[in-house]
């Protein structure tokens, strides 16, 4: 199920970022999915920062979540 639910959110990530938004916070990414556990979509997210999928970005005040390649370049 792990494998199923993390293609679902990557998609929803390729999905939302399609427009104007990039950012995400792991509250939105849960309300994507409302018939799924929170926890798991939580566990999930975790694996795709790990693997380098998706990235953290702070304004110093509020944490967001991002597809890598939509990080910004330093």
């Amino acid at each position: 199920m792990s494998d199923d639910l993390k293609a679902k959110v990557l998609d929803g990530f390729r999905q939302k970022s399609m427009g104007d938004k990039k950012m995400f916070y792991i509250r939105e990414v849960v309300r994507w999915f409302p018939d799924e556990d929170r926890q798991a979509i939580q566990t999930v997210v975790k694996e795709l920062l790990d693997d380098e999928v998706l990235r953290y970005w702070s304004s110093g005040s509020s944490t967001y979540l991002m597809l890598a390649e939509f990080f910004p370049k330093e």
